[in-house]
Order: structure tokens, then sequence, then C-alpha cells
């Protein structure tokens, strides 16, 4: 693992220290530089030996950055390493040459040429590679530096030109165009690059400046004389190596700092400024100075235009492209990768175009039952991955044309184009079957979690003007979702022929004891809470019952099964009068009555376990004293208790009743509706 300093650059103390021996260094090689101006051997040895103590120094601290950096840092290290290597070896072989050669005149080319000249080939790519580099950045980084080779050109290296080439002159001229090559590539990466630029590559642009100067001045030095070993271009070099040494050092101790964020500020304008300048500039001297413009002048302008025209045209993808992904994670659920709920409305709307309408429009919405329980029992992160389990199943059932989304939560929606309301029934029933048939296994959970999903489904029709429209599909789809729910979940509920024509209302109850009652029913393994109450209501309405004592008496059985909680259901001891106990049940259904805010269920919450032939508890009440809605409540539930079984055997249990237990009217009525299928179909399973 590599060790990250936590010491701030500004105030570290080691290159703070190792600062002040760089420049003890110089110093002293500059006052061996100048007494060695009358000393051939001194001057020899200080431009030939001790000139490589610090290249030796860059090197051992160029493979120590290397092994402290990492990623594309480290990388970049490595090129160094092999680059400061093939430096070393052309001084090692320069100094030599100086001492082996009579005169101390090496000739030009030689070995240490080949090194230099790789030295350079290696340290272009690590600094690409050490500022991170993209297309686009690439592109800029070009077009700077082909505007700060064209002023080196015209500045530095155009003077050095000589009349007549030989391999000599070939290879010092160029020492100032890889150095001036260099320079600008650093100096347009700093300006245009999509990263913070790390302290060390601050360090290498400005050692490259003073190369750029020394390799010129040598140059130019070398067309008019020969280098020796006495020329003060060694100390600049000496300043240029120190401060590689410096970086080095500090991309070492200080690796963290090259992965800083890109600045916030937008730098993108200055390539194509920078492009524009130079080339007025050059062409503004060449009018001045000679009356035309330079071959040079019109090759930079060709060059940059061309940089140009192919910048923009990636800067145009690019945004395109990130246009795209934007657009994509707007409209995109990250947890599932199912279009979210902003997609769906859009569409939604788009479907509502009459110009774009072919046909009917269904919607479905999806609800995953008991989900809470999921992640309150196994964690979110288990949670998670049934959302993302489910939407994956959910999408391999439904059509091409058909759309998914996550509509928030454990809730999904479905947008079916051209579908009808029988179709969208049946694929509606289709997910809901395949959901529950097969559990869904999750890693860490011993055993696959089974799960159910209740169902809205709503159509819009044009055929049908009387039908909805397509602003009032969601609505209809929720309010059916919810009734879904009320009834004991694990059903469609909404627009298709199949639905009894009347449901459960919604009720005005307590969420929380809504919620009460559905968690018994789990723990029971049932959804008799909400069948019952809807078997009730349909009782009561054949009964012809008014609307407001059908409501009243769908309460009192939704919240009926909750008495357990609180008393038992038997009778308690006889009193004087041979009665049972009354203080239980009227209690518990005082109490149920209280909690939901409906002193008028109260009674029938008492009566429910009253008996037609007065044998029940907890008043003795017989025939019609009795309130209806506990008679019928008493109906429904004995139906609940024996339909566990094959339907039959339940209309027997109620018949065998009949006089005793059961209302026979009520019965009658009950067992008309169950002839029609009516309770079974939002009631407990009927097995085979």
């Amino acid at each position: 693992m590599v060790h990250r300093s936590r010491v701030p650059l500004v105030g570290d103390r080691v290159l703070a220290v190792f600062g002040l021996g760089c420049l003890a260094w110089l110093v002293f090689y500059a006052a061996l530089t100048f007494l060695g101006q009358d000393r051939p051997g001194l001057a020899r040895f200080t431009g030939e030996v001790l000139y490589l103590v610090p290249v030796a120094t860059l090197l051992g601290l160029s493979v120590y950055a290397a092994r402290r950096t990492e990623g594309r840092s480290r990388t970049a290290w490595r090129l160094l390493v092999a680059s400061n290597v093939a430096w070393l070896c052309g001084d090692s072989v320069w100094a030599y040459y100086v001492y082996t050669t009579p005169g101390g005149d090496p000739p030009v080319p030689t070995l240490a040429d080949a090194f230099y000249l790789l030295r350079f080939l290696l340290t272009m790519p690590a600094i690409m590679i050490a500022l991170g580099l993209k297309l686009r950045g690439l592109l800029d980084a070009l077009l700077v530096a082909a505007a700060g080779a064209a002023i080196g050109w015209q500045l530095v290296i155009s003077p050095l030109v000589p009349p007549s080439w030989d391999p000599g002159a070939f290879v010092t001229f160029l020492y100032p165009v890889f150095s001036v090559v260099i320079f600008s590539v650093l100096v347009a990466l700093m300006l245009t690059g999509d990263r913070r630029v790390p302290p060390a590559m601050v360090l290498f642009a400005v050692a490259f400046g003073i190369a750029v100067v020394m390799d010129g001045v040598y140059a130019y030095s070398s067309v008019l004389r020969h280098y020796t070993s006495t020329t003060w271009l060694n100390v600049g070099w000496q300043g240029e190596i120190l401060l590689l040494c410096l970086a080095a050092l500090v991309a070492a101790r200080h690796p963290g700092d090259e992965r800083e964020r890109p600045p916030a500020r937008e730098v993108s304008f200055l390539p194509a400024l920078v492009a524009v300048l130079v080339v007025g500039g050059l062409a503004a001297a060449d009018l001045i100075l000679s009356g035309q413009l330079s071959r040079v002048t019109l090759t930079v302008a060709l060059l940059l235009l061309i940089g140009l025209l192919v910048r923009q045209i990636v800067a145009a993808r690019g945004r395109t492209r990130l246009t795209e992904q934007l657009r994509t994670a707007a409209i995109t659920d990250a947890l599932t990768g199912l279009y979210n709920r902003r997609y769906f409305e859009e569409m939604l709307a788009a479907e509502a175009d009459p110009a774009r309408r072919r046909g009917p429009l269904s919607v479905v919405l999806i609800d995953l039952d008991h989900f809470k329980t999921v992640n309150d029992t196994h964690g979110h992160l288990v949670g998670d991955a049934v959302l993302t389990a489910v939407a994956e199943r959910l999408r391999r059932s439904l059509r091409a044309g058909d759309l998914l989304c996550r509509y928030g939560g454990e809730e999904f929606v479905c947008l079916l184009p051209r579908t009808g309301g029988p179709a969208a029934w049946d694929l509606a029933e289709r997910l809901r079957v395949g959901l529950r048939a097969t559990p869904i296994p999750v890693p860490g959970v011993a055993e696959p979690l089974a799960m159910t999903a209740s169902f809205g489904v709503a159509c819009a029709d044009p055929a049908d003007p009387s039908g909805l429209s397509v602003d009032e599909l969601v609505d209809t789809a929720d309010r059916a979702l919810y009734r879904a729910k009320a009834q004991g979940r694990d059903r469609v509920v909404g627009g298709g022929p199949r639905e009894p024509a009347e449901v459960s209302p919604t009720l005005d109850l307590p969420p929380e004891l809504v919620w009460l009652t559905d968690e018994l029913d789990r723990i029971r393994g049932d959804g008799r809470s909400a069948a019952v109450s809807g078997w009730a209501w349909r009782t009561a309405a054949a009964l012809g019952l008014d609307e407001a004592t059908r409501l009243r008496i769908a309460a009192a059985a939704r919240l009926h099964g909750i008495g357990c909680l609180t008393t038992t259901c038997e009778p308690g001891p006889a009193t004087d009068d041979g009665h049972a106990a009354r203080a239980g049940p009227e209690q518990s259904a005082c109490l149920l009555a209280d909690l939901a805010h409906r002193p008028d269920l109260a009674p029938l919450l008492a009566a429910v376990h009253e008996r037609h032939d007065g044998s029940g508890h907890p008043r003795g009440l017989a025939g019609s004293d009795i309130p209806i809605g506990a008679r019928i409540i008493a109906v429904c539930d004995g139906w609940a208790d024996a339909a566990a079984g094959v339907s039959p055997h339940a209309r027997q249990t109620l018949l065998d009743g009949c006089g005793t237990r059961y209302d026979p009217a009520v019965v009658d009525v009950f067992l008309a509706l169950a002839d029609d299928d009516e309770p079974t179909e939002a009631g407990t399973e009927k097995n085979s």
C-alpha cells in the first residue's frame, strides 16, 4: 500500500531543507565554475564529474517517486526513471569522451547524443500521462504548443539555423527544438488540461523553461565556437536538474496532490485565443520586417486552423455525448436501471397528444406487498437487491412496446400503448402470478424471499367517449391499487371486465389501524380482514341497506379481528342473572372505536360474537336484537373460517349454522352472492 503523507506541501520541512541544499549546491557549483576559468583541470572536473552528482540524485529521487506514487502518476514516473537513466548515461559517455579525446573536444554527434535524444523522447509521453490527457485536452495542448513552438522557432531556433547542414549541426539543432516542444506542451497542459496541475509538473515546466534558454544558447555557441567545460551554461543546466530533483521529491512525498479535482474555472477558450494572437503577431512581424508573410507563418497558420476545426468537431461531439449522458441520468433510476417517474410522465403526456393516439392506452401500477418487512428484517441492501430482481423479472415479462418505470419506493408502473382494459388486466395478472410463483434468491439470505404485489389497472379508450381520459389514468390506477391492498393484497383491481361491479369502498379509518389488521393477517398467512370487509359491503348492498350503513358495516368488519389483541373472545364467568360477563368484548369494542375515532362502530364490534339463537356473548342477544351489521359480519367471518378448504365445505358450514349461529336471511343473501363467485373472488384462495 502506498503511504500518503499528511504533511501539507507548504509546511514540509524536508522539502524546505532539500531546497536550501539545492541552492547551496548551485552556489558552490557556480563558484567552482568561476575558479575553473583559468584552471583547465578544475574546469574539466567541475563540468564533467561534479556535473553528474545532481543527475544521479535525480535518478534516485525518480525511483523513489515511482515507488511512492500509484496509478497514472506511477506510470509517468517509471517513464521518467528510464528518461533519467538515459540522461545519466549520456552525461557519463560525454565525460568519457572529454577525458579521452585529444584536446578534450569530442566529435559531434556521439553516442552521448543518442542518449540525450532518447531522454527527450521518453519525457514527452511521461508528461502527458502525468497530466491525464484526453482527446479534447490533447487538441487544446497541441494548439497552444504549436503556438508556443512557433514563437520559439522565430525567436530561438530560426536564428540558429546554419546555412549548410551536417550531422553535427543537425543534432545540435535538435536540442532547442525538443526543449521548446516539451516546454510548450507543459505550458499548454497547465493552461488547458481538465485536471488541476500537480505541483511536481509546475516545477517541471519551470525546469524546461530554463532548458529552452540553455539549449538555445548552447546551439548558438556551438555554431560560433566549440563547446567547452568552462561554459557557464553548465550552471543553468544544474539549475534545471535541481528543479527536477525537487519535483521528484514533491511527487514522492505528496502523491495525493496529483489527483486533485479539476479547477472550477473554465479556460477552454484559451487555445483558440492563443492561436489567433500568435498567428496575428507572427504575420504582423513578417509584414513589418520583410513586407511579406514567411513560409513558417503560413504553415503555422494552416496547422492552427486545422487544429481549431478538429477541436470544434471534438468539442461538439463531446457536448452531444455529455448531453445524452445527463439526459439518460435524469430519466433513469440508478438502482434498477429502469426509467424513472419523470420519464413515465413525459411519455404519458406524449401519448395524450390526440395526433399520436392510435388506440386505447392502459396504465398498470404495481406495489410490492409488505416490502417494509423485507427492509426491517434483512436490511436495506437486501431490499435493494429485491427491487432490482423484481424490476428485471417484470421487464422480461413485458412486450417490446411496453414501458416499465420505477414509480417510487417499491412501486412500479407500466405504460401500455394500444392496449385495452382486458389485455391490460391479463398482463397484470400474468405479472402477479409470475412474481408470486417464484421466490427471489438474494445473496446472504438463506431462503429465497417470497414476494407478492398488488396491481391497479386503468384504461383510456378514445372509442369510448364516456370512458377515462388520459389525464385520469394514473389517479384511477392509483385508486384501484389502493382497493387491491384494502381487499387483502396480491390481486389485480381496476379497468377489466372481470372486476366486480361493486368493490369495497375507501373506508374512513386511521391508516395505522388498517396497517395493524394487515400485519395480523400477514402473521396468520391470509388476507381475511380486507376480504371480510369486502364481503360485508356487498352483502349489505344486496340486503338493500343504505350507503352510510354499508360503510359502517364494512369499517367494523375491517377492524373486528384486532379485538383478540385486547381481550379473549370467549365468555367470562356467569353472573347472578345467568348471563356471561360483559366487560371484556365491550371494552375491546369501545377501545377500537375510540382508536378509530368512530364511536358508531362500537355496537357492531361488541355484538360480532352474538348468536342468532341467543347463546352468544357478551349480552346473549338473539335474532333482530343483534345489529344487522354484526349479523352480516358473523356470516362473512364464518365463511372466511371455513373457506380455507373447498368452497362447498364453507357453504355447508353456513347452512349448518342457519338459525343457531347465523341469521338465515343473511345466509341466504350471502350464498346467493357465492353462487355468482363474488365472495371467493375477493376472499381467501380456493384450493383444488
